[in-house]
């Protein structure tokens, strides 16, 4: 069955990274050289695409000038070499659909989009998806969205909508592919990802896939393969570790963030608000973890 798919043809599977927003030590700035490297990085490894200014990437700590910047610099710097996407995060539909317009002002292939409320979460896909092709988020800030009311609707009634990433309801791989075998579902809980494949996702997207791309990569060929022995050993022993310590809050995206700067991906690890930094002692055990994992 032919999957849906982006204009140029590519479908939004395999793993995708949610990039992490580099700045300067002060946070004031954007830092496109650390952006180069982590990109150089993850489209190196094999990644399918990339999402930029997503939650992952402090969306909600910047300004709509500064995200046109940093989404233009992730474009200029992928150069085409996979589909870049537009996190459009926590918003309801003015402002989801000023990001949405200024997305494909800049050239970005589809938008990751979290809507903030439940109300009206039926029309608001629509109407963002009219602007962009969508990725969409199985969550908003209340919760999870519900599969037979709130996803599988909007999934029968728009074909724009060109993949879902499944972060709440990660136990539901098996009834959205066999009611849309033609949607791609990605795994948006890092926790999860080996779950999801023996459920039925069709890849990943996660902060885990920016800071260990290679893993994730390597994973998501071994489930493809039906490895599941050798799939379960690099998981389970050789990337969750330091998975569980880089999703829960309040310091999940800078415990990703120090992990890009002990690889010499970024030269800062600075998080804004609402986000927080990593206290030192944290800081110091999550280091001996990594080298134990061979992480760096």
């Amino acid at each position: 069955m032919k999957m849906r798919h982006l204009k140029d043809g590519r479908v939004l599977q395999g793993v995708i990274p949610l990039l992490f927003t580099p700045f300067t030590a002060d946070g004031k700035s954007f830092d496109r050289g650390s952006m180069r490297r982590q990109i150089e990085c993850v489209v190196d490894a094999g990644v399918s695409a990339v999402v930029a200014c997503g939650k992952a990437g402090e969306f909600e700590g910047m300004q709509p000038p500064e995200i046109e910047q940093v989404l233009k610099s992730v474009l200029e710097l992928v150069a085409g070499r996979v589909p870049v996407g537009m996190g459009i995060i926590s918003v309801e539909e003015d402002e989801a659909l000023q990001a949405a317009r200024m997305a494909v002002s800049c050239g970005a292939d589809f938008a990751m989009v979290k809507k903030r409320f439940h109300e009206d979460v039926h029309q608001f896909f629509l109407n963002v998806a009219k602007e962009i092709p969508v990725m969409l988020y199985d969550q908003t800030n209340q919760g999870n969205l519900d599969i037979s009311s709130h996803v599988s609707p909007l999934l029968r009634q728009c074909d724009r909508i060109v993949g879902v990433k499944v972060s709440g309801n990660v136990y539901s791989f098996g009834q959205l592919k066999e009611q849309f075998p033609d949607v791609p579902l990605l795994c948006g809980w890092d926790n999860y990802s080996l779950m999801g494949y023996l459920s039925g996702s069709d890849g990943v997207i996660a902060g885990s896939a920016a800071f260990m791309p290679e893993r994730e990569v390597a994973l998501h060929r071994l489930a493809g393969e039906k490895r599941w022995e050798e799939a379960r050993e690099l998981f389970y022993q050789r990337m969750l570790p330091f998975i569980v310590f880089a999703t829960p809050d309040p310091y999940a995206f800078s415990v990703s963030k120090y992990m890009l700067h002990w690889r010499k991906l970024i030269d800062s690890p600075v998080v804004r608000p609402p986000y927080e930094n990593t206290p030192e002692w944290v800081q110091q055990e999550l280091y001996h973890l990594a080298q134990m994992l061979e992480l760096v």
